[in-house]
């Protein structure tokens, strides 16, 4: 911004950096997701023309047994490892957002578990999709970021700064999932409008995540 001191610049920094690290995590899932399910039909296929006698009883066993596979790694990982990531996250966000404390909920444990359970959820054509639980995965990520080392973000590690980049994180999210960074930050206004920390300026900042969140997004798959 025009005339901004050091930390008003490192929190627009912040805030990019942000967008840049949910585009990032939303395209490497969108990789794998293509990965293992252009697998799983390439090995149909061979499976096929291997055994031309039994086209109906290994291609399917490959078929179904892969998506229970998948489902299982999913649903475990989601009741041993990391229970915060239950659902969607959105209806969660909302509370989290207007006060409720949700031990877990942002925290590493929950990235990993939403990451990997739902690249294996879709991979397995379970009934899930990606939107909502982007939104989740884009909270955790605006928050991590300024957790990161030796650049000076301490300043933003309060709880009105974690919950705007919360927002922001979560729009970003959800812009990625529908490549739409406008939609996105309207999407965090809905959820968080009810608080006193969501401000004109805040949109502006949630808007900035949300476009280089898609920028990123967009160079990477074009890659």
């Amino acid at each position: 911004p025009p005339g901004g001191d050091i930390e008003c610049w490192k929190e627009w920094w912040a805030y990019q950096l942000a967008g840049v690290f949910v585009g990032c995590v939303a395209w490497f899932m969108t990789l794998n997701e293509e990965f293992i399910s252009e697998g799983v039909l390439h090995y149909m296929v061979e499976t096929i023309h291997n055994t031309p006698n039994s086209y109906w009883k290994y291609p399917w066993f490959i078929y179904s047994g892969s998506a229970a596979l998948f489902g299982l790694i999913a649903s475990l990982l989601t009741t041993y490892y990391g229970p915060a990531a239950t659902g969607s996250g959105v209806a969660e966000l909302v509370g989290y957002m207007n006060g409720v404390n949700y031990p877990g909920f942002i925290s590493v444990r929950a990235l990993i578990t939403k990451v990997v359970g739902v690249t294996f959820a879709v991979s397995g054509k379970l009934a899930v999709g990606k939107e909502g639980p982007l939104a989740h995965i884009g909270a955790i990520c605006g928050v991590l970021v300024l957790y990161i080392p030796k650049v000076g973000f301490e300043f933003l590690r309060n709880d009105e700064k974690k919950r705007c980049f919360i927002a922001a994180g979560a729009s970003a999210g959800v812009s990625c999932a529908f490549g739409a960074p406008i939609g996105g930050a309207l999407f965090a206004y809905e959820m968080s409008k009810p608080n006193t920390f969501w401000t004109f300026d805040v949109i502006w900042r949630v808007f900035v995540t949300c476009a280089f969140a898609n920028f990123t997004l967009g160079l990477l798959s074009s890659l």
